[in-house]
Order: structure tokens, then C-alpha cells, then sequence
């Protein structure tokens, strides 16, 4: 209307609806898992010297993947066994699931799992191929029995078939170079990892992690000394092994969404600071 005075720019930033600021980062966030985008990712170190640790690995030995997530981790912890997975089958690595952090991960491992068995498109047979273990209380004595004599430790699978009637998990009867598993890959969203360390170390296996985010600055004095033979962090992680494999899944549009929302949260802070900055202005040149 005629006459009616143009608000300043600084007013008009300011008063945007707030509703409005969380819808945009919602419709960020969902556009590139919507519409599988991807961004170009560097690759790190740590999820490269996994790769090459499993690409070395020996095709007659177990792995283990001790799984040990819940539902509060899973945005992070999900995509790095799905990927991981994924390498161990491409392999040709027979591979059993075990679960010592949390009672309802031997269930979302095997959904993990499966997932990734649909991904690759390969008869990958449960009990001839992989096995999963359901969940174990690691107390010290367990974890002992465990390292020392897996048969010993693990009677049955989380179904309740005995081991010994599983093909896969036949012969299976210890860790190290002498012995029949190769590796241990311990996908955690807790301190589990702790205990591998004290008890897997000394067997010279080979014993790889996949973390939260906020847990792996913790981890790289154990990746510098040796003790670990890779490392995955976060989703990030998770994105990178995908790129290191062939494998787009969901760490890679994931990061995609999660690298939007941060440059949309980036460009409301320089609006917000425009604003300040201007609001000072014009105050200071009234006051002239």
C-alpha cells in the first residue's frame, strides 16, 4: 500500500517465523535421502587400513562381528555393519554375529544383515555361511572363556541351536594366528570395545572398531600403537566404506543430508548476524 512504510532489513530477518526455520531444515535434511544425493567424500585413513585389513584376511577363517548397538545408535552404527557386511560377503568371508553391549542388538543385527545380503544379491545361507550367536553377558570370566575357547563360551545360536550343529561354526575353537578366527570387528555404540582390548590384544588378532562419533577421539592412541587395525567414525565412516567398496547405501545420502542441514544452519547464523549487524547501523548513523 501507498504510504505504508518499508520495513528495514534487519526487521524483516528477524521476524521470520521460527516454524518457518524448522521446516526448511526439515525439507533440507529430507531432500537428499528422498532423492539418494551424494556428495563427493575424502576418504580417511582408518576406514582404509579396515578395507586392506579385510581385503588380507584369509578366506578359511571366521570373523567375528561383535554387535553391540541398540535403537539410539543405529542411525550411526547401522550403515557401518550394513557396509561392513556387504565387504565380508564380496570377500567370501564366512562371518558369525555375536552381542555383549545391549539384550535387543542380536535383533538388529540380524536385520542389518539381511539387508545387506539383499544388497549384494547372493545366496548367503544362515548356518553355512553366517551364524548369528544373540547376546552373551560379558562378565571377565566369560570374556576369558571366551578368547580361549569359543565352544566353551558359545553353546547355542540365538535361536537355540546347539554349535556344534551349525556348519559355519564347526572347528571354530579359538583367536590368534593358530587358531580359527581371523578377526573380531566390534560395532559399538558403548564401551565394549574395552574389554576386547584387554583380553583379544595379546592373541595378535586382527580387531577392528566401528563407533559413534563422539567416542572415536578415544580410540586413536589404540590405532597408532597397533591395537586396532581400522577404524570407522560415525556415519561419516560408514559413508567413506561405502565409497571404499563400490557400495552407495545409507551412510552415503545420510552424509549428504547431514552436510545440508549443516550449511542451512551455517546460512541462518550469517543471516542472524546480518541482522545484529545492521540493526547496529542504522542505530548508530540516528544517532549522528
Amino acid at each position: 500500500m501507498r504510504g505504508q512504510r518499508r520495513l528495514p532489513l534487519e526487521q524483516i530477518i528477524g521476524r521470520i517465523d521460527r516454524r518457518l526455520v524448522y521446516a526448511g531444515l526439515f525439507l533440507i535434511t529430507l531432500a537428499p535421502l528422498v532423492g539418494r544425493w551424494a556428495l563427493p567424500l575424502y576418504v580417511t585413513p582408518p576406514p582404509k587400513m579396515l578395507a586392506d585389513t579385510i581385503n588380507a584376511l584369509p578366506q578359511d577363517k571366521l570373523v567375528f562381528i561383535s554387535s553391540n548397538w541398540d535403537a539410539g545408535t543405529q542411525a550411526e552404527n547401522r550403515p557401518q555393519m550394513t557396509v561392513l557386511v556387504r565387504h565380508l560377503i564380496r570377500r567370501r568371508l564366512k562371518f558369525a554375529s555375536i552381542s555383549i553391549g545391549a539384550p535387543n542388538a542380536p535383533q538388529l543385527a540380524n536385520a542389518a544383515i539381511e539387508q545387506a545380503i539383499q544388497l549384494e544379491k547372493v545366496p548367503w545361507v544362515y548356518g553355512q555361511d553366517w551364524v548369528n550367536l544373540g547376546y552373551k553377558l560379558a562378565t571377565e570370566p566369560w570374556l576369558r572363556s571366551f578368547v580361549r575357547q569359543i565352544p566353551e563360551a558359545v553353546k547355542e545360536d540365538w535361536k537355540g541351536t546347539p554349535v556344534d550343529q551349525i556348519p559355519v561354526m564347526r572347528g571354530v575353537q579359538k583367536f590368534g594366528p593358530d587358531g580359527q578366527a581371523s578377526m573380531l570387528i566390534d560395532i559399538t555404540g558403548s564401551a565394549t570395545i574395552d574389554g576386547w582390548y584387554r583380553y583379544l590384544s595379546p592373541t595378535g588378532v586382527k580387531l577392528g572398531l566401528g563407533c559413534t562419533a563422539v567416542m572415536a577421539p578415544e580410540q586413536y592412541p589404540f590405532l597408532d600403537s597397533g591395537q586396532l587395525s581400522g577404524l570407522l567414525t560415525g556415519m561419516k565412516g560408514a559413508a567413506e566404506y561405502e565409497q571404499i567398496i563400490g557400495a552407495q547405501g545409507f551412510g552415503t545420502t545420510a552424509m549428504a543430508g547431514q552436510s545440508f542441514a549443516h550449511l542451512y544452519i551455517l546460512i541462518l547464523i550469517i543471516l542472524g548476524n546480518l541482522s545484529l549487524v545492521l540493526g547496529w547501523l542504522e542505530r548508530r548513523r540516528r544517532r549522528r
